[in-house]
């Protein structure tokens, strides 16, 4: 129990980090290079939403680095929501198929990653169409699962592993919450504002904030696992 969740830890804590190493890595080695930004100054795209993370990594020598950092997380994904139906079994803290369905989701999430990632830098039709479902199937595989995953921890959150993830498990909610915030404020927008160019903007800053939120749970999920193997 404890080894399997030491790499369990392993396996999603890289899982966190490589995504955000990989956008913000690709979006700054693009500006170097000069060809990241839509105009010719200098910006914080959480702040300012002159670039999505697409836009910033489909290119350029970012491209390269974005997806050799990026098919790898996505392998790391997959196996890590394996490690999180393992551990919720061993947990006992929902039922199989439950945690079959959390994993399930995940691992779907995980797989149109690589869709996504693979199709960068390519035009046409086809490939945009794969780029495009894509990323709504990852973005939207892996925010279901991590609300299942919450779903199911937090009423039982004081009983799992003598207690000693409630920290972790209010963490994760937090983050969890955050995301499906941005979400439904992503649907409506286009019900506030009626500029085009604010709209797009818009969609870019939360396209980062909400990614970020998305992979900082991953390294919640690992404190979880590395609070799981304690004994006090």
């Amino acid at each position: 129990m404890v080894r399997f969740l030491r790499a369990g830890f392993a396996v999603t804590l890289l899982a966190g980090l490589l995504p955000i190493v990989a956008a913000h890595a690709a979006y700054l080695l693009n500006v170097l290079a000069g060809e990241a930004f839509p105009a010719e100054f200098i910006c914080m795209p959480y702040l300012d939403g002159c670039i999505s993370i697409s836009r910033a990594a489909r290119s350029g020598p970012g491209l390269k680095l974005f997806q050799a950092l990026m098919l790898p997380s996505a392998l790391l994904l997959f196996l890590s929501w394996g490690c999180v139906r393992q551990w919720l079994a061993d947990l006992q803290a929902c039922g199989t198929g439950q945690a079959r369905t959390i994993a399930a989701l995940g691992m779907v999430g995980a797989v149109f990653l690589v869709a996504y990632v693979t199709a960068l830098g390519n035009e046409d039709e086809w490939y945009r169409w794969q780029r495009r479902y894509g990323v709504i199937l990852y973005f939207g595989g892996t925010a279901l699962a991590q609300l299942l995953l919450v779903w199911v921890l937090w009423p039982a959150r004081g009983r799992l592993a003598g207690g000693r993830i409630i920290r972790p498990i209010a963490a994760l909610t937090a983050l969890v919450s955050v995301q499906w915030a941005l979400g439904v404020f992503s649907s409506i927008k286009r019900l506030i504002f009626d500029d085009p160019q604010l709209i797009d903007r818009i969609e870019n800053v939360i396209e980062w904030w909400y990614a970020l939120p998305m992979s900082l749970a991953f390294l919640v999920i690992a404190w979880m696992f590395l609070r799981s193997g304690k004994t006090s």
